[in-house]
């Protein structure tokens, strides 16, 4: 605003020096401009100057008008306070009822594609992500204010029903039919003959081992010398025996372990020791099964489950640990243990919450939807129609409120804030009709003059 009010002012003041020093009786260009010709210039440039101050002067008084009173003239100035409730009306009506009315926002609504807007949004705003967060915080919201213990309680008497009409015969069929599957006889072979290792290498097992060593050795011993001459002869002391029965046993783990892991082509000796070996365990397993009273031990455990397993207590803690998100109760309850045998040690704990089991399955199905929508015409179109419809029966159902919201944002104003606010913004337009008075002023101040000379010259 400070550029035009400055170049406004400067040509109002530059208009009525040049007025003034152009009058011919004192201005000193009479010197410069004699005879007939230089008279009807100076003529000419005096009438231009002095119309353009005068236009110049006329409009800054009506700019001037609109928001105060020019040179402290109340008679009809401070339009915009005077007129304060006719002009906020007027503004009210035309925002309200046309600028923002329900047509005129729809067409312009009607040329965007929503549905690209929205892929936009998700491919460069980083709107997946922020789509997962957003799902993530509705459902653990919605599953927060699960009653866990209510639905515990419904669902513990239908849990604990299935468990008494459970086949268990049936079940324990399929589990011997899986386990002895070549698959899974060689995995499980595999893990019993690496943890029986780990046993057998263990120092406890060691130590037992080497005991039982020893009690062997002094019953074969007994009384007799001569079967102790021979042991010390081949130095076979307690340690030497455990040492070579440790090496054997290594050794036979270690080729049968080579065996079962034997993958591709393979020899076939190595493949028929693998497949005696498999047949073999599933041959004890089935042999181990058939020998039990399966449906008294399966009835017996069942009994025993039922008895000692809290079914109410282990749904709600599942439920507050895997889908609320909640501490599991056992953890915090260790950490108290922990706390109350150091009561002098201050720590803050922290605890690990382990993760919902909702939540990879929540943003899977996002990421599915997202690039499902995006190859889908028919689903944009549906969506662009959709948010459309939506935005155009919002407007509808409110269009009554905006004139009224526009009112109620002008009145906040006082009559001093609402003049400065719109001087503001439209002051500096404004100025440009001032400079534009002075110039049209100017031109006509010319012409007249020319008019004036030309009908004086013909009269005479």
């Amino acid at each position: 605003m400070a550029d035009n009010k400055t170049k406004a002012t400067a040509t109002l003041a530059a208009s009525a020096v040049f007025a003034v020093s152009t009058l011919p009786e004192i201005s000193p260009l009479k010197f410069i401009l004699t005879g007939a010709g230089g008279s009807f210039a100076l003529g000419l440039l005096n009438h231009g100057f002095l119309a353009a101050t005068i236009g110049g002067m006329a409009d800054w008084f009506g700019v001037t008008a609109l928001f105060r009173k020019p040179l402290g003239i109340g008679f009809h100035t401070e339009i915009l306070k005077r007129n304060r409730a006719r002009i906020m009306d007027a503004i009210v009506e035309f925002v309200g009822t046309d600028l923002l009315s329900t047509k005129n926002i729809m067409e312009t609504v009607r040329d965007e594609n929503a549905a690209q807007l929205l892929i936009d949004y998700f491919e460069q705003n980083n709107g997946r992500a922020k789509t997962k967060i957003l799902v993530r915080e509705v459902l653990t919201e919605l599953f927060s204010g699960l009653d866990t213990k209510k639905i515990s309680s419904g669902v513990a008497p239908i849990l604990e029903t299935e468990i008494k009409n459970l086949d268990a015969q049936k079940l324990f069929d399929a589990i011997i039919k899986v386990v002895t599957s070549d698959k899974h006889s060689r995995r499980i072979l595999i893990a019993l003959f690496d943890t029986g290792h780990k046993i057998l290498q263990s120092p406890h097992m060691q130590a037992e081992i080497l005991k039982k060593i020893t009690e062997l050795r002094e019953a074969y011993e007994g009384d007799s010398a001569g079967r102790a001459l021979v042991l010390s002869s081949m130095g076979l002391s307690d340690e030497k025996i455990l040492d070579i029965l440790n090496e054997t046993v290594d050794k036979k783990i270690n080729d049968a372990e080579k065996i079962l892991n034997a993958k591709g082509m393979v020899d076939i000796e190595t493949a028929k020791a693998a497949e005696d070996m498999i047949k073999m365990f599933g041959g004890f397993v089935k042999n181990a099964a058939s020998s039990l009273n399966t449906k008294k031990f399966f009835d017996d455990i069942k009994n025993l489950f039922l008895q000692r397993f809290d079914s109410a207590n282990f749904i709600k803690t599942w439920l507050d640990v895997n889908v609320k998100g909640e501490t599991d109760p056992k953890i915090l309850e260790k950490l108290r243990r922990q706390q109350a045998a150091n009561p002098n040690v201050k720590r803050i704990v922290e605890v690990e919450r382990k993760p919902v089991i909702w939540k990879d399955a929540a943003d899977y199905l996002v990421d599915a939807k997202i690039d499902e929508f995006k190859k889908s015409d028919e689903a944009q179109k549906k969506f662009d129609a959709l948010i459309k419809d939506f935005i155009e029966n919002l407007l509808e159902e409110y269009r009554g409120q905006i004139p009224q919201m526009i009112r109620e944002r002008l009145d906040k104003f006082s009559d001093d804030e609402l003049t400065e606010f719109v001087e503001g913004h439209v002051a500096d337009d404004l100025q440009m009709i001032r400079i534009n008075g002075s110039v049209c002023g100017a031109m006509v101040g010319m012409f007249l003059y020319i008019v004036s000379q030309v009908i004086e010259n013909l009269v005479r």
